[in-house]
């Protein structure tokens, strides 16, 4: 009676932060699954976007479990540390997600090999997996905060090495679609925005873990690294609904309510009337040569603020202001090269004349653009 007078009181505690995130919990598990029976987009990337989110609601349920003490409870006893398996799967379904939507792959019996640092974990835990329910509860009620690692093969410090490979896959998440000349501006930062919201995640996690192992803060804050849970992965798996919306052309502005220009007030005939007046610009003007030209000597020959200026080029041709700008440059210089006017020039010459400050950022330019180097498309030419 006793026991069960201080476990309510315990949980009277902590009832408003719990009932917070249980809200938000649920609301993610429902999320999770509509993203499995939505019929818009692709749906092998909504199934890894559901799974995603679901895994993610499964933790935040998994502290609220635990936050209230019924971890300790036979009925919830063997609940203990499946959270733990789960923190290496999210980077493999951030990297199989940004891969699918960048590139189309499919999944590959070899990306099995993805979720072997999960597979190895729960190895490693076993030996408390297979504990009975009394030894569970009889190892938990002794309170040691470091019990589970004199019961399992689990290293004290290897949660830095779970940490480690939780950002390497959000490295290659982020590689896999950066230089991508298949994704536009728009694609480009929602996919940034995506992974940016999971290393966030994970950065915030292993802050708490360095508090939490120095003494600086008390195991019962690990609520905190869960806000972020909330902040970064609620609203972004949310938004993912409209991701398909934003691979088929809707803009930014269009689809998250959040993202916005300010003094925002170009209607749509005015704004496709600027879209024509920049591309008359552009082919007339040629102000792209001028390898000092910035966004604000656009928006002057438009007569419009920056931040119109910007939202037309992002809407209109799905690409940033350097891209834009660069792609004239790369096809004057393509020009220079066909008409045999770069005859006696080298590339560094070339570069400056098309507007380029210098060589690596044309080589660069060149590239991305026609997937050849400038000497590679030389020797093209030389040969046809």
């Amino acid at each position: 009676m006793e026991y069960h007078t201080l476990s309510l009181l315990k949980i009277d505690k902590v009832t408003w932060y719990i009932f917070i995130f249980l809200f938000f919990s649920f609301l993610g598990v429902i999320l999770g699954l509509s993203f499995f029976f939505k019929k818009k987009g692709d749906r092998a990337a909504n199934i890894l976007l559901g799974t995603y989110t679901i895994l993610f609601a499964y933790e935040l349920i998994y502290y609220c479990l635990q936050w209230g003490g019924y971890l300790n409870q036979p009925s919830h006893v063997h609940l203990n540390e499946t959270h733990r398996p789960i923190w290496l799967i999210y980077g493999p379904l951030v990297y199989f997600y940004v891969r699918r939507v960048v590139k189309k792959v499919s999944f590959k019996w070899s990306d099995i090999l993805l979720l072997v640092p999960s597979l190895l974990t729960i190895l490693l835990v076993y030996p408390f997996y297979q504990m009975s329910t009394d030894e569970k509860v009889g190892l938990l009620a002794q309170g040691k905060p470091y019990s589970i690692y004199e019961k399992t093969f689990l290293p004290y410090n290897s949660i830095w090495v779970v940490l480690l490979i939780m950002l390497v896959y959000a490295y290659c998440a982020y590689f896999n679609f950066k230089d991508s000349k298949k994704v536009g501006y728009r694609e480009k930062t929602w996919l940034a925005w995506f992974v940016g919201s999971y290393a966030g995640f994970v950065l915030a996690f292993a802050f708490f873990v360095a508090l939490f192992r120095n003494g600086v803060i008390a195991p019962r804050f690990n609520y905190l690294i869960d806000i972020v849970i909330l902040f970064f992965i609620g609203g972004l798996a949310f938004f993912g609904f409209f991701q398909p919306d934003i691979f088929n052309g809707k803009s930014l502005k269009e689809i998250l309510p959040f993202v916005k220009y300010r003094k925002a007030g170009l209607s749509d005939a005015l704004s496709l009337a600027m879209k024509e007046k920049l591309l008359r610009i552009m082919e007339e003007h040629e102000p792209y040569l001028d390898n000092k030209l910035r966004l604000d000597d656009l928006a002057l020959h438009l007569n419009l603020s920056r931040n119109h200026t910007s939202q037309i080029i992002n809407e209109h041709f799905n690409l940033s202001f350097f891209d834009f700008v660069n792609k004239y440059r790369i096809a004057y210089a393509k020009n220079l090269l066909l008409q045999n006017k770069g005859d006696g020039r080298t590339i560094t010459q070339l570069a400056f004349d098309v507007g380029f400050n210098n060589r690596a950022s044309f080589y660069r330019a060149f590239k991305k653009f026609t997937n050849v180097t400038p000497t590679e498309y030389l020797r093209h030419m030389e040969v046809s």
